[in-house]
């Protein structure tokens, strides 16, 4: 009897040290979930922070200003373009006389006279 009574008592404390061991691994689990959660809490919280000063007027009247002025610098960009394109018309056209002035010119001195 004191054998079994002895067999019992062991068997119940390995079941015992085993139902602890796995309550103490829970809990820690557990511990750890929610940390994790707070931490996703907080990383949220900070997240929807940032978010609403992106969408803040104050946030949407500086993006609009600054589109506002890239708009006026892109047309201004344009505009200097144009007046290169038509520069560059220009001087062809001034070769394109000189040229013909300079060939006249040399007509002249080959048919004698002097320029």
């Amino acid at each position: 009897l004191t054998i079994r009574l002895c067999s019992i008592s062991s068997g119940i404390n390995a079941e015992y040290g085993g139902t602890k061991a796995y309550c103490e691994e829970a809990q820690n689990a557990i511990r750890k979930h929610k940390q994790s959660i707070a931490q996703l809490e907080s990383e949220e919280a900070e997240l929807l922070k940032e978010l609403n000063l992106a969408r803040s007027n104050q946030n949407k009247l500086k993006d609009k200003g600054t589109v506002d002025k890239l708009k006026q610098l892109k047309d201004r960009e344009e505009e200097a373009q144009t007046k290169i394109e038509e520069e560059k018309e220009k001087i062809k056209s001034f070769d394109h006389q000189i040229k013909k002035m300079e060939k006249a010119k040399r007509d002249l001195q080959s048919a004698g006279g002097r320029v």
